[in-house]
């Protein structure tokens, strides 16, 4: 009954609240076995940004996944949003790790987090390569939210998507597409809206129907270790980095969350559900 209450108090829009201890569970999760590997590549790091910090843009996380990088947006204590494709080449979660509360790549003062489950979009790259580019991640414990770790404020409405309009991309990838990841610094970057028709011509590909693309004019981009991280308008989240031509070549795709808004409010229901009912059944052996 505890954890039915939870899901019930869940709010139909996208940031929502839970409280850990009332499923009164442990944390079960397994050290990753190679962290040798972590500096190796995934997707789409700043290029040609500034730094910035965990107080600007505390709902941040770095998500490794056996020596992959990405990014990812806190939607509540327990769960938060990536890009489905930061799962391409591992389902293991027990090689999976979530940091919080970083200050920079590979941070030791950064707090880590098991991965209890995950879901990716059901129709991904069904259509096309990188259609329906997003998933959810669920911890074993919580996010202890401060000034530097906070829940993100998802847009609400998609007025957002103009030509005028200026946004901002965050996350701790390359600087320079194939240079690896160091010790780097979090990273901002301001990026303007481009057309589908512009985009499609220059990556030399279509677009899915949930796609949107920004565009640095060759300056400016989101790169590889970036994927899954948040882009923002207004202070409130509006894309996931997805992927692109290279990295400051033709304008980046990202993943529209105003699109998903239903699917996320009902999958981090799901998983909630799913995590509770776990955890009461083995309560009751």
């Amino acid at each position: 009954m505890i954890c039915e209450t939870i899901i019930k108090t869940i709010l139909l829009h996208f940031i929502l609240h839970a409280v850990l201890t009332e499923c009164h569970l442990k944390d079960l999760g397994e050290i990753t076995k190679n962290w040798s590997n972590v500096l190796n590549n995934l997707e789409k790091r700043i290029i040609g940004g500034t730094n910035t910090t965990k107080y600007e843009h505390p709902f941040a996380v770095q998500f490794f996944n056996h020596g992959g990088l990405c990014g990812g947006s806190i939607l509540t204590r327990k769960t938060m949003l990536t890009a489905a494709h930061c799962f391409d080449h591992n389902k293991n979660i027990a090689e999976m790790k979530i940091f919080s509360n970083p200050r920079f790549l590979f941070d030791l003062q950064s707090i880590i987090h098991e991965v209890w489950q995950f879901e990716i979009h059901q129709n991904y790259s069904k259509e096309m390569f990188f259609s329906n580019d997003i998933a959810i991640i669920i911890i074993h414990d919580y996010f202890e939210f401060g000034p530097q770790v906070q829940k993100v404020t998802i847009i609400d409405t998609d007025v957002w998507m103009n030509i005028n309009n200026t946004f901002v991309a965050i996350g701790w990838g390359e600087n320079k597409y194939g240079t690896g990841f160091k010790n780097n610094n979090f990273k901002k970057v301001d990026l303007y809206y481009v057309t589908r028709e512009r985009c499609k011509t220059e990556n030399r590909i279509d677009l899915s129907p949930e796609m949107f693309c920004l565009s640095g004019d060759g300056e400016t981009d989101t790169c590889r270790g970036d994927s899954g991280g948040g882009v923002l308008w207004n202070g409130a989240l509006v894309g996931i980095i997805s992927h692109g031509r290279g990295c400051a070549q033709a304008p980046g795709i990202y993943v529209n969350v105003y699109y998903y808004r239903t699917w996320i409010n009902e999958t981090v229901k799901k998983i909630y559900k799913e995590f509770c009912d776990f955890h009461n059944h083995k309560a009751l052996k």
